[in-house]
């Protein structure tokens, strides 16, 4: 009897009630923990905004997916981008949207795009946010991987067998940084200008907390990511994911303007 119970009981671990706890302890979130029938997940305040992590069995495999959802206010479009060779049970498959069309190069070979609005999605696909999409594929190690924008909400997809916290935080942290590169891409009149001129900044976000940016701003010199002043002195160093910076624009040169609207 007691091998019995022991048995039920370790057929009824969820492996991933391991790693979640520790996301909802750095994100300071709510954990619902899993069991036999539902798997775990972990909502958290990003800024103001809600974000959710939850994995899920794929039908088409024994694996599992792993998503982040995130809400997001800047992109009005509603774009799917998925690595090559990615099974169609992580993706949207939206039917409505466009295959996007890209001059050859080495992102479209590998990344498939479609969208509702190709002048839109072109803007939005800035070298930041193509290597930080390289990032969150390789890392920790290269699957299967999608991405959903739609408004309301950023969803990343990835092919995921560990339950580990530590990668589970890494799928989190590379996730969490694409999002804000395709919204620092999607900020309207963004104008980073270099020496003593005003940064010009309209509706963007600290790269840290997510909000809005509306005084005591700071520039990464490296990379241009904006910051509160505050944020930046608390992490000591910029958030843009590769960046590392810790030399930032003073105050005293990064200041907000709205620009004039005809």
């Amino acid at each position: 009897m007691a091998l019995l119970v022991a048995f039920i009981a370790g057929a009824g671990r969820n492996p991933w009630n391991d790693g979640f706890p520790a996301v909802a302890k750095r994100h300071h979130g709510t954990l619902h923990s899993g069991g036999w029938f539902q798997p775990p997940a972990v909502w958290f305040k990003r800024g103001e905004l809600q974000a959710r992590l939850t994995i899920q069995a794929l039908r088409d495999s024994s694996g599992h997916g792993l998503a982040l959802a995130v809400e997001q206010r800047e992109i009005a479009s509603r774009i799917e981008i998925h690595r090559e060779g990615t099974r169609l049970s992580l993706l949207p498959l939206k039917h409505d949207l466009v295959p996007l069309s890209i001059a050859s190069d080495e992102f479209s070979r590998h990344w498939h795009t479609r969208t509702d609005s190709a002048d839109a999605t072109r803007r939005l696909l800035t070298d930041g946010v193509r290597l930080t999409l390289e990032w969150f594929w390789r890392q920790p190690q290269p699957a299967e991987a999608s991405i959903s924008i739609s408004p309301g909400w950023f969803v990343a997809r990835k092919l995921w067998n560990s339950g580990r916290g530590s990668e589970l935080m890494e799928f989190v942290d590379r996730a969490l940084a694409l999002a804000d590169q395709f919204n620092l891409a999607a900020a309207v009149g963004v104008e980073f200008l270099a020496g003593e001129q005003p940064q010009l900044l309209e509706d963007a976000r600290c790269g840290v907390c997510g909000d809005n940016l509306l005084n005591d701003i700071v520039i990464c010199r490296r990379c241009s990511m904006p910051h509160h002043a505050d944020c930046w002195q608390f992490t000591g160093y910029c958030s843009s994911y590769g960046c590392g910076s810790t030399e930032c624009i003073p105050p005293s040169t990064a200041k907000m303007e709205r620009t004039q609207q005809s």
